[in-house]
């Protein structure tokens, strides 16, 4: 394998895209000039100048460092044109996006950029990702989550790659797949092009901008992910561009439902299906097809987990509900799906609603079976009532 001269900066830019939280950025900067020796742009859209004294009193000369000063990101709009020009700044044939409360890990960096080096047909490479909290458990709210020695974190062992030779084989593999791209190493064209696109759709939910991301990268190209730790991203920082629009417009399914949600998704499966018909050349119905049921891949346990909070649904529902599910699903000349539907009519204890989960045992009104029959004789003689 080529070995790169990752010591110079020549070949990655990291963008750092910044939104306030200036103490997280100084500790970002910090690590960066310790353990990170490739370019740094910044890109600062934040609500006032503390960055830019921080960059000017404090140079960092450590660093390969690149400061740019955006209007304030008052509206996502005004984010992703942010993101679509640094990405127009970047010189670097390779990029990667950072956040000013995680860590990326230098090996880990080094490795993805040698894998796609040697491997042309691979649009973007990282590795496992790590999470970690430095308050531990029993820390106050607002307590300083900067540094402590308290620190614990763990990982997920689900490593995805996404190697199919079609654009739609890729996405289906991406979207069943736990870790996304989105801190990847991504060569610096096709993700200038990623947010150019992300620009021009303007999504008002920030995990969409991230789905579409995602999903454009699955359809340029194959994607890996190694066998080494590439990045350390922290839980308990506060102040988080995602947990601030959490707050303000609740979880996946709160998100769904707010007026803007219609038009965002419109535009996203128009932009992905678009990529996805250029990229196999199949029809637009197919691609648009393709593109909804992988995003129903993609959101569907985070989802479930979320209607898993309202008041109608107990904890054996989804049980339920995937039994039912499997027998529905069973040939009608299936012995056992005959026998369970006999039993589910015929068992008046049980609810009709069972098959929804909400219901497990019911009781007929006290009249029930004498106000039924007029019906039941009705049905029962057809003949009667042909004119």
């Amino acid at each position: 394998m080529a070995h790169l001269e990752v010591t110079s900066s020549a070949q990655l830019t990291i963008l750092l895209a910044l939104k306030d939280r200036v103490p997280f950025t100084e500790r970002w900067l910090a690590y960066a000039g310790k353990h990170l020796p490739f370019r740094v742009l910044v890109a600062d859209g934040g609500s006032d100048d503390a960055v830019a004294r921080l960059v000017r009193e404090r140079p960092f000369t450590e660093l390969d460092l690149e400061y740019v000063r955006y209007p304030f990101d008052s509206t996502y709009a005004d984010y992703y044109a942010k993101l679509a020009d640094a990405l127009s700044r970047v010189k670097t044939p390779y990029v990667v996006m950072a956040d000013n409360d995680d860590f990326f890990i230098r090996d880990g960096l080094t490795r993805a950029l040698e894998f796609l080096s040697t491997h042309p047909d691979h649009v973007a490479c990282g590795g496992q990702c790590a999470l970690f909290w430095v308050g531990g458990a029993s820390a106050p709210a607002g307590a300083d989550t900067r540094y402590g020695d308290a620190v614990v974190w763990k990982c997920s062992s689900q490593m995805m790659s996404d190697v199919a030779d079609t654009a739609e084989q890729r996405l289906r593999e991406r979207c069943r797949g736990a870790n996304d791209v989105f801190y990847a190493v991504h060569r610096t064209d096709l993700l200038r092009s990623h947010f150019e696109a992300v620009r021009d759709c303007g999504p008002h939910d920030l995990f969409l901008m991230e789905e579409l991301v995602m999903f454009l990268t699955a359809i340029a190209g194959k994607a890996r992910q190694l066998d080494t730790l590439y990045i350390a991203r922290q839980q308990d920082s506060p102040g988080s561009s995602a947990g601030a629009h959490e707050a303000r417009f609740g979880d996946w399914y709160d998100r769904m439902l707010v007026p803007t949600w219609s038009g965002d998704f419109t535009r996203f499966v128009d932009g992905a299906a678009a990529a996805l018909m250029r990229a196999d050349g199949i029809p637009h119905d197919e691609a648009r097809r393709t593109i909804v049921e992988s995003y129903k891949m993609s959101v569907a346990p985070f989802l479930l987990a979320d209607v898993l909070d309202e008041p109608t649904v107990s904890f054996s529902t989804p049980l339920m509900l995937q039994v039912v599910k499997r027998l529905v699903k069973l040939p009608r000349t299936s012995l056992v799906r005959r026998v369970a539907q006999r039993l589910y009519r015929r068992t008046q204890w049980l609810s009709h609603d069972f098959v929804h989960g909400t219901e497990f045992r019911t009781r007929r009104a006290r009249e029930a079976a004498g106000e039924f029959r007029p019906v039941r004789e009705f049905l029962a003689n057809a003949g009667r009532h042909d004119s």
